[in-house]
């Protein structure tokens, strides 16, 4: 038999047989407002593990569940060449979005741990960040989000249909997108927290945006998001978020686990 006939074959055959890894996923928000906690630390920060502490240990020891609080923990570069220690995980466009809210805000400066709920600042978070998570949630969502992910190999395809209530929301709000990651352990070797071992949780690895929104009320964004091979594949959450850029105020947003 002449195998040299055959060759090509063979080769078809395992061109279409090698495996192309897919997932895919589903979510949408519900009716009432999901509060959105976006939390600005690092590394080298002294007072930033109390407010992770709290916000990843005694919110959902008080009652605070995932349906009612989404968390993104950015961390900040500022503090790298002031504390002694550089922060890995830190990323210039995380800074600009804290300066962004900053300017939302009416702040001048930024600072760490800076705890902002659905677009406004929690200055004394400890004594009122569970009260203004509650009020948040009694809120009507101002928009609705609707996510179909789907990963291919190192690729994450996204398709977010977003509706927007109210002729101001629509005149001024945009779409952001987050991947986030839990469970990321590192050890720290300067700076204030020279040689404790974070686990950091809800811990910001991209954002995009932010993504123009059809001032008629309703968008269907398609997006192409590259996953790092670093990153913990069953670790992941993707994070939709929708925000008045007049006013600040976060309509709505989603968590959706890509475990």
């Amino acid at each position: 038999m002449n195998y040299q006939n055959y060759l090509p074959y063979l080769a078809l055959l395992m061109l279409l047989s090698t495996p192309v890894f897919a997932d895919n996923w589903q979510g949408r928000t519900p009716e009432k407002h999901t509060a959105l906690l976006e939390m600005f630390v690092s590394e080298g920060c002294g007072l930033c593990p109390a407010a992770e502490h709290f916000v990843h240990q005694t919110l959902p020891e008080q009652g605070i569940l995932d349906e009612d609080l989404i968390v993104l923990t950015f961390h900040v570069d500022y503090l790298n060449d002031r504390k002694g220690w550089i922060d890995k995980f830190a990323q210039p466009e995380f800074t600009s979005r804290q300066k962004q809210l900053a300017h939302l805000n009416h702040y001048q400066h930024i600072f760490t741990p800076e705890l902002v709920a659905s677009g406004e600042t929690i200055h004394s978070w400890r004594e009122q960040l569970i009260d203004v998570i509650a009020l948040l949630n009694n809120y009507p969502a101002e928009a609705d989000i609707q996510i179909t992910a789907k990963r291919t190999d190192a690729t994450l395809s996204v398709q977010t249909a977003v509706q927007v209530r109210g002729d101001e929301n629509r005149a001024h709000s945009k779409l952001y997108l987050a991947v986030t990651e839990n469970h990321v352990r590192n050890e720290v070797h300067g700076g204030d927290n020279a040689g404790t071992v974070f686990n950091h949780q809800d811990l910001v690895r991209k954002w995009l945006g932010p993504f123009s929104l059809s001032n008629r009320g309703e968008s269907v964004l398609m997006t192409e998001i590259p996953l790092a091979e670093e990153w913990q594949s069953d670790a992941l959450s993707l994070v939709a978020v929708v925000q008045n850029l007049s006013d600040g105020y976060v309509l709505q947003a989603l968590h959706v686990p890509l475990d």
